[in-house]
């Protein structure tokens, strides 16, 4: 039977292409809230940042108990209090008493429930597809999400030109959706045995990550993610300050992204996956790094569209494969609490925000995106150097 055959994982699908959208529009009206009230690319990080924090903290914690409980349940606690979260959030920014400070504690809250809902949605995923047909599960689900992100920037730029309040209440709309989508799943995802204190499961995820060395690299390619955090930090700035192409611009150059991880995600669908599995994925990673680089030196604002294509292309595939092959190369009791360590590293990338915030009021945002490129493509090459395992991974 297809995979679209699956009543829980179309569910499923739904639920994640709303997230994933809602994602785009938050990051987008937060920068730009925080722009127009403090002109500080580095307070425009810091709020950004917030969730990514609250992540980092919380992944081995939540993947451990996602391993433990019920999958289904977490997912739904989960997206609950985010949809909460943004009702708070337009409340705010509608009555005009919102302060770009306000949106820091809310960062933090729904940063702990996305803590919960990553590594259990993912492998909610192979408990409703099973093992076999992860791989393409995965690609149509980053497909159909796609697609939400191809329609989200655009429309979020064209709500904040009407006023940022109309964005924030998409956001509502968007994450409400995803929480109402899962709620008919008869999936539940069966917890393993719990036969030690959730300490000890936790030290054991760890291990077991460090001591196989395929999945210890591509954990640490992972961590590359920080730079593109870096680098997507750095594009509100190039639509208000190098391009001056303003909030609509800005939507459209993340549309150049959706597009392009779109197609890689298409492609990956169509073609069933790769075979040599690591050195493909280290050469994408070297690629996105690579368009990002020529994107910023791009003069005209249509070539850093083509350049910000080519980086979604290869970044979406990525991000297909690593967290896939990491599942799928991962013992079964350990998969929750490995993908928790994924998205702990890979969830870097919001820090990036401050760390391009810095780097922007020092060295400029053209040479901030740069340093970001030559940071990604500088480690994957140590990882193929370093890594046999990696090299020979299918």
């Amino acid at each position: 039977m297809s995979i679209l055959g699956i009543m829980d994982y179309r569910l499923l699908l739904v639920g994640n292409a709303m997230t994933f959208a809602g994602f785009q529009v938050r990051q987008m009206a937060q920068a730009w809230l925080v722009l127009d009230q403090t002109e500080s690319s580095l307070y425009a990080g810091i709020v950004n940042a917030m969730p990514g924090i609250a992540i980092i903290a919380l992944s081995l914690y939540a993947g451990t108990v996602s391993d433990r409980r019920e999958r289904w349940r977490i997912v739904l606690g989960a997206r609950f209090v985010i949809t909460s979260m943004m009702i708070v959030s337009a409340v705010l920014v509608t009555t005009g008493v919102i302060q770009w400070w306000h949106l820091m504690p809310i960062g933090l809250v729904m940063g702990a429930a996305f803590a919960f809902h990553n590594p259990a949605s993912q492998t909610y995923a192979m408990d409703i597809v099973g093992r076999e047909k992860l791989l393409n599960a995965a690609s149509l689900n980053t497909a159909i999400s796609n697609i939400a992100n191809i329609a989200a920037p655009v429309l979020g730029g064209y709500l904040i030109a009407l006023g940022i309040e109309w964005a924030f209440w998409l956001l509502v709309v968007l994450y409400g959706t995803s929480f109402l989508a899962i709620i008919p799943s008869s999936t539940r995802g069966h917890p393993g045995a719990v036969s030690r204190s959730i300490v000890a499961d936790m030290r054991a995820g760890l291990k077991y990550a460090v001591d196989t060395p395929a999945i210890r690299w591509l954990l640490i390619l992972g961590m590359g993610s920080l730079f593109g955090g870096i680098a997507l930090a750095m594009i509100p700035l190039f639509a208000r300050t190098v391009f001056n192409v303003g909030s609509t611009g800005y939507g459209q150059m993340l549309l150049a992204q959706g597009l392009g991880a779109l197609i890689g995600s298409a492609v990956l669908t169509a073609t069933g996956g790769v075979r040599r599995k690591g050195p493909f994925i280290i050469g994408t990673s070297i690629l996105s790094a690579t368009a990002l680089g020529l994107c910023a030196v791009s003069p005209w604002y249509w070539m850093a569209l083509v350049f910000l294509f080519v980086n979604g292309l290869a970044q979406g595939v990525t991000f297909i494969m690593v967290p896939t092959t990491i599942q799928t190369h991962a013992a079964p009791e350990m998969r929750g609490r490995v993908i928790g360590i994924f998205f702990m590293v890979v969830l870097v990338f919001q820090l990036g925000w401050i760390v391009g915030g810095v780097l922007d009021s020092t060295l400029g945002t053209r040479q901030t995106m740069l340093a970001a490129s030559f940071g990604t493509v500088l480690l994957a090459l140590t990882a193929l150097w370093r890594s046999s395992a990696l090299r020979r991974l299918t």
